[in-house]
């Protein structure tokens, strides 16, 4: 609630009396209901990025009209007319999940208004149909295969449970292109349950992963190795792996990767603590949300999920953005998502320019911007679509650092 109050206080000091020359902005995101905390981060990161140009420049200044929404579609799009219909708007950013993205989309798409979405990971969000739409988000596609391919290749987990999402959403899609990339690769999906309601009863998952628990004794050695992570940047980071000589009579579950909403992640990894199951967790990025945080701060084990932005990585824009945020707000960001905010304002004033107009600027600039390095790493774009990293990120009995930086 103190970072919300803030949040409006601030907005009325962006709100006030505005030149021609200034660039007017709209942000959207879903600062009420389910993604209400993650949301408010991104929002954070977009004000703080508002203050940051402000204060560094003289003569040119931005102004935010925000709208909050939840999830609701006729809630988004009447929000998105309203937008539209402000007199002097030059482009907007906002929204973090995929539903929201494709309802609010069109309607920025009819009005001819620059939409840059800030988290939505789809794939079909932006096309040669749209070309007032672009995304900042790593596409589900790419999320799904660096996962995949760290899975495998760096966690070295060759069996592994298969929990995932089958509502046709962005974790659905994201492991789609798990499972094909990870099976492509040599390894073995022991098992695959999928979740295909909002908030499922998980206890028959729970039977499941039992099943294939290993038996009391077993004939197969076991050795613990400390690797380290070809690309780390946090120096000392490690994952404890296991090597079997010889392999072991049944195969066992190397890591449980789970692709599912925050909610649903949450209360597996809550039953899996309950019934002492101490396995590596892979997951998506819907780990990187604030209903997550306390439950991976709690799990004692090994947890390993991806992430827009690292706001551990040693850069020092990072280290300035981090430390500018929790001195305006009173406490760290913990998601990717105040990355992205911040990003995505400073995105839309550099393709705006200083002369001509803004609006035609940006939809002429934001497609041809090259390597500006943002707070979430060096962005390009290509069809609409960001180029910029993935992150891994680690977190080891809740201590959390950056495992690799995918590009």
């Amino acid at each position: 609630m103190k970072i919300i109050l803030l949040t409006i206080a601030l907005l009325f000091s962006f709100s006030s009396t505005v030149s021609a020359q200034d660039l007017v902005f709209g942000t959207i995101l879903e600062t009420k209901g389910e993604n209400a905390l993650t949301a408010q981060e991104a929002m954070n990161g977009a004000i703080l990025a508002v203050k940051k140009f402000n204060d560094s420049n003289q003569n040119l200044k931005i102004k935010l009209e925000c709208e909050s929404i939840t999830n609701e579609p006729l809630e988004i799009i009447q929000a998105v007319h309203k937008l539209t219909a402000t007199k002097g708007i030059m482009a907007t950013t906002g929204i973090i999940s995929e539903n929201a993205a494709l309802s609010a989309a069109p309607v920025f798409q009819t009005a001819q208004l620059p939409f840059l979405c800030t988290g939505a990971q789809l794939n079909s969000l932006t096309t040669p149909e749209t070309p007032d739409t672009f995304t900042l988000a790593v596409s589900d596609n790419k999320i799904g295969t660096d996962l995949a391919k760290y899975t495998f290749a760096t966690l070295q987990a060759e069996n592994i449970f298969l929990i995932r999402s089958d509502m046709n959403d962005s974790t659905a899609k994201q492991a789609e292109s798990f499972s094909a990339n990870f099976k492509t690769k040599g390894g073995t999906i022991l098992s695959e349950m999928r979740i295909t309601e909002p908030n499922p009863d998980l206890s028959f998952i729970m039977k499941a992963i039992e099943a294939l628990a290993p038996l009391p004794q077993s004939d197969s050695k076991k050795t613990e190795d400390a690797i380290g992570v070809s690309n780390y940047i946090d120096e000392g980071a490690a994952i404890i792996t296991q090597k079997r000589t010889p392999p072991p009579e049944i195969q066992e579950i190397e890591a449980v990767v789970i692709f599912a909403s925050a909610k649903v992640s949450a209360k597996l990894l809550n039953l899996m603590k309950e019934k002492e199951m101490a396995y590596n967790i892979v997951g998506g990025t819907s780990f990187d949300m604030v209903a997550m945080k306390k439950t991976i701060a709690s799990w004692s084990g090994n947890i390993i999920f991806a992430s827009q932005a690292s706001l551990t990585r040693e850069n020092n824009l990072v280290k300035l953005f981090v430390k500018a945020y929790t001195e305006l707000f009173g406490e760290q960001p913990q998601t990717g998502y105040a990355a992205l905010g911040f990003d995505s304002i400073l995105l839309l004033a550099h393709a705006a320019g200083t002369t001509g107009n803004p609006s035609v600027n940006i939809r002429t600039n934001l497609p041809a911007v090259n390597k500006f390095k943002g707070v979430s790493g060096e962005i390009s774009f290509k069809n609409g679509s960001v180029q910029k990293p993935l992150y891994i990120i680690q977190s080891d009995a809740g201590q959390i650092s950056l495992a690799a930086e995918m590009q």
